[in-house]
């Protein structure tokens, strides 16, 4: 064999030639190990592992903890948290901002694999934000059972599932008060006094029935009918006083709410004899109840506007039909001298459209003034079809060119087509009401109720279904229901200004405005001598904005991105435009973007510090700067760091802020302190990570095949010794290197994890990727072959040993690769396509789309149709070049990819068995693009480093390599007791 440093090109035909115009020849191939499986790859012995060290393991993974639902008291003296294992029990952590105090409380059994595949099976569990209240006393939060009662309980078929507690920690020693059996609870948003939480008491009684009138008749009988329309009954709701632990008891509660001020209680009741039934408010300060609507009927909806001063929701009341239609109820907490508090009825289904119904389970709430209230219409429900009755019928799905969606498109949204709803506004002051949205046409409201912004993309839905569609913009007149155009065809959405004077858009790379009150349409940005589209945008379609950073107050001023800096642009167009930023963005490299630190206010306060966020674009460095609107002064720095900095949160009434910071080597813990430039650890998550090797992330640099600089991210195994040669595996998915400060926990499944690979003794090397429209594989062949080349000529990289692997986008490129070169001894392309003419042609299953509109306009970069641009589609197809392969390959390819056809990986392997070229493919089962079984991500990790093993440092080929696993004893390599033949090598 020559030397492994020696580069050589392969005759690759006509084509290829056409296709990789423009990569010097030198870069498209190199001499690999061979790819016979019977030949053995030289043995690689990793380094020992650094002194004090443990191995990373599959095991390993599921203890690493994470940090969720992270939030401070109000007064800035608490930072709670959630800490759990990838599997396992977790805790809330409750810690002083200030000191060292700190409090611990099991929470049960938060961290759960998902035991199911594909993303609708329900499985995926994440434990919910504890919540501290208003005056900063009380923590409350939800314990789950334990993970012996949640597994115990699995294991029993028809057993149920064990139910939660809720814990109430008092702050002031950290006590917790254990509940049981608790469904939900609230607090009010300001106030801390009171809590109401819902007890589980369904056990042992018929579910949304009418009791005996739904069991089976009895022999010679005719089936029961019910008495009426079928309710869902409530439960126990118990009203604690915090400050002595006094409790109220309500029964048969449907739902319940606080105000914002906790002031009132209010709740609904549907018991089963029907006693009691109604909706009720409660005056916290002396408990009396005033009943706003009573009767036996169910009510559903119940909320207050944000003043406390009215309610609303809706009832079935008066309606004995099996099909209940509900009306809109309204009521004021603040009646006319003389008058009572009660509900009114606004709107009842009669009052409605034909074929609508007041919605049952729509939205019901106020404008944010609280002049209009917001409902939902809904559709009547259909007639259901009894299931015995297509027994022998044909059953068939009818395509009809002019659908707006596709029948599977029409399948995936089946239930939220049952359940849509269609909003309605109404004017309290006027007594008048509108239905807005429709079919067509969803709507945003204005603060006030007073404008309404249409968008219609029901038109433009057949070109959306292969990437072309649009959307035509409106004002409605809330009381008429006039529309009045304001765009049409635009490629984007339009947006409504928080205080509803004006409504922005991007079109032909310039932002736009339109003044709800004139009409008036002022184009903002021409002017500047800057982009406001995204300058590196690669793909074959309208290149989007970076977008806006927010309103000032009144609708004054938008504040608008560039690439780096923060423009303040007057919406009239009056006002001369400023760079907010003084042009420091561009001129140091650093990207400026708002951090709004108040998510409550729908406005930016100009009076006040502008507090922004940096990032470096050349060192990945990141920190947090302080501007004022309207100065001529250039932004100050707070904090920059060779780190990653989380988003801020900070405390409503005190200056106290929490964030996380990370490196590669540091876990993201909570930081906290009275300024973003002072802050303290104050939590650890991951103690253990010191027990186990960690490498580290640089970046490099190189020229891709046609003269541009690129860079990537290195990781290099603990101990790394320059002299040696090692393994290095190869991953990429268009551009990774905004990474460099992420921090990686061990981890597996169909993606590479730079720490555990860096543990097995490789290198890892992350390239970035830029585009040529028309030319996918080539652009990735001439970014890759040359950083990788670039590694090699080091002297650390051992050329017969580079591995190249990727998932989706990235699977395809790998699968590219190998067929210009073959420098690489091991491939793992997973979920990949490699007919893009097949492909084409074929849909996403998860979102019933046509695969289209990626060739044409996105991430696969054609930049055309099939019949526009053939060659390409082939050119840029590996199967068409499978057979100069020399590469072994591994590749997943799931039979419930949503995303690529499972077809693609046929004819992948299809081929290359016609070809008898070494590959493996791997099926999961039931599983999506990504595997979201817990055992599927494990195992596909687990064969990837198998492979790269054997390919790359010569070891020993497992059974599956060896022999294969044949159908009959499949899943008999997951059960240890079955024994499994052993067969022929």
């Amino acid at each position: 064999m020559r030397s492994p440093s020696r580069l050589a090109l392969r005759p690759l035909g006509l084509a290829l030639a056409a296709l990789t115009s423009g990569v010097p020849a030198t870069l498209l191939a190199q001499d690999a190990a061979p790819a016979n499986p019977f030949t053995a790859v030289s043995r690689w012995t990793p380094p020992p592992l650094p002194a004090g060290k443990k191995p990373i393991t599959q095991d390993v993974y599921d203890l690493w903890r994470t940090i969720s639902g992270s939030s401070l008291s109000n007064d800035g003296k608490w930072a709670v948290y959630t800490q759990s294992p990838v599997v396992g029990e977790g805790e809330l952590v409750v810690r002083s901002t200030s000191g060292s105090t700190e409090y611990r409380v099991p929470r049960g059994f938060t961290g759960r694999p998902q035991l199911m595949p594909s993303a609708d099976s329900g499985a995926q569990f994440s434990a919910q934000p504890a919540q501290v209240s208003a005056d900063s006393r009380v923590v409350v939060f939800t314990i789950y059972p334990s993970r012996a009662e949640v597994e115990r309980a699995r294991g029993r078929r028809g057993a149920p599932a064990p139910r939660n507690s809720m814990g109430i920690m008092q702050l002031a020693d950290g006590s917790v008060t254990r509940v049981p059996a608790v469904r939900s609870f609230r607090l009010a948003r300001n106030g801390g006094r009171f809590l109401a939480y819902q007890v589980d008491d369904t056990t042992a009684r018929p579910q949304n029935g009418a009791g005996a009138a739904s069991a089976a008749a009895q022999p010679g009988q005719a089936p029961a009918q019910p008495a009426g329309p079928r309710r869902e009954y409530g439960n126990t709701l118990v009203l604690r006083d915090l400050s002595n632990g006094s409790e109220t008891r309500i029964e048969g509660v449907t739902s319940f709410t606080f105000d914002e001020n906790e002031k009132y209680l209010g709740y609904t009741v549907t018991t089963r004899d029907g006693a009691g039934n109604g909706a009720f408010v409660r005056l916290l300060s002396t408990g009396a109840v005033t009943p706003l609507l009573t009767g036996q009927a169910t009510y559903r909806g119940f909320g207050f506007d944000r003043a406390g001063t009215q309610v609303a929701f809706v009832s079935d009341l008066g309606d004995s039909t099996s099909r209940p239609r509900f009306a809109l109820y309204h009521a004021s907490l603040v009646p006319a001298k003389g008058k009572s508090v009660s509900a009114r009825r606004l709107v009842s289904s009669a009052d409605v459209p034909g074929g609508l119904l007041v919605a049952e389970r729509g939205q019901v709430g106020f404008t944010r003034d609280g002049s209009g209230l917001i409902f939902s219409l809904a559709n009547a429900p259909m007639d259901s079809i009894p299931a015995d009755s297509l027994t022998d019928k044909a059953i068939y799905d009818l395509w009809h060119w002019k659908d707006a969606q596709t029948q599977v498109q029409q399948k995936l949204s089946a239930n939220r087509d049952r359940n849509r709803t269609y909003t309605a506004l109404y004017t309290i002051a006027r007594n008048a009401w509108k239905q807005l949205a429709n079919d067509s046409l969803r709507v945003l409201i204005s603060n006030d109720g007073k404008r309404v912004l249409g968008l219609n993309s029901l038109e433009y839905a057949t070109p959306q279904f292969w990437g072309e569609g649009a959307t035509d913009v409106y004002l409605i007149d809330p009381l008429s229901g006039a529309r009045t155009l304001v765009a049409r065809e635009l490629d984007g959405q339009a947006q409504l200004s928080p205080g509803g004077n004006y409504v922005t858009w991007f079109e032909n790379g310039q932002w736009v405005s339109y003044a709800t009150a004139t009409g008036r349409k002022v184009v903002l940005t021409d002017k500047l001598p800057v982009k406001f589209l995204n300058e590196e945008f690669d793909s074959p379609d309208v290149p989007p904005p970076y977008g806006l950073g927010g309103w000032t107050t009144g609708d004054k001023r938008v504040l608008v991105y560039d690439r780096f800096d923060i423009w303040e642009v007057d919406p009239s167009g009056v006002a001369a435009p400023r760079n907010v930023t003084e042009g420091q963005g561009r001129r140091e490299g650093l990207t400026f973007r708002v951090v709004d630190l108040d998510r409550e206010d729908p406005f930016l306060d100009p009076a006040q510090p502008l507090m922004l966020r940096a990032v470096d674009t050349l060192t990945k460095a990141s920190g947090f700067w302080r501007e004022r609107l309207g100065a001529d002064a250039p932004a100050e720095r707070i904090v920059m760091a060779d780190r990653n900095f989380g988003a801020p949160q900070k405390a409503r009434d005190a200056e106290q802020y929490l964030l996380t910071q990370s490196t590669y080597r540091e876990f993201p813990d909570l930081w906290t302190g009275p300024s973003l430039a002072s802050t303290t650890k104050i939590s650890n998550a991951n103690p253990q990570d010191s027990e186990y090797p960690r490498g580290t992330a640089e970046l490099v640099s190189w020229l891709n095949a046609d003269g541009k600089p690129l860079r990537g991210l290195l990781y290099k195994p603990e101990g790394f010794d320059a002299s040696r040669q090692y393994p290095m595996v190869v991953y990429y998915y268009e551009k990774l290197t905004d990474g460099l400060h992420n921090y990686q926990a061990p981890s597996g499944r169909n993606t590479v994890n730079p720490l555990v690979y860096n543990s097995l003794g490789y290198l890892v090397f992350m390239p970035d990727i830029v585009y040529t429209d028309g030319e996918p594989g080539p652009s990735a062949a001439k970014a890759i072959i040359p950083g990788v080349q670039s590694l090699i000529q080091k002297g650390f990289v051992d050329p017969k040993r580079i591995g190249i692997t990727g998932q989706s986008w990235g699977g395809y490129q790998t699968a590219y690769l190998i067929t210009v070169s073959n420098m690489f001894a091991a491939a793992v392309p997973n979920a990949t396509v490699v007919n893009m003419t097949s492909a084409y042609g074929g849909i996403r299953w998860a979102s019933g789309l046509a695969r289209a509109f990626q060739y044409e306009h996105t991430q696969s970069r054609i930049g055309g149709s099939l019949w526009q641009y053939p060659e390409r589609f082939i050119e840029n197809s590996p199967l068409f070049r499978l057979d100069k392969v020399t590469t072994p390959v591994l590749f997943m390819a799931n039979d419930n990819d949503g995303a690529v056809p499972w077809y693609q990986g046929i004819e992948f392997w299809v081929a290359m068995r016609r070809l008898q070229k070494e590959a493996y493919m791997v099926v999961y089962n039931g599983d999506e693009h990504n595997p979201t079984k817990r055992a599927n991500q494990k195992d596909i990790d687990r064969k990837m480093q198998e492979f790269f093993a054997v390919k790359l440092q010569g070891a020993e080929p497992p059974s599956w390599m060896v022999r294969g696993i044949p159908f009959l004893e499949k899943g008999r390599d997951q059960v240890k007791s079955a024994t499994t033949p052993q067969g022929n090598n």
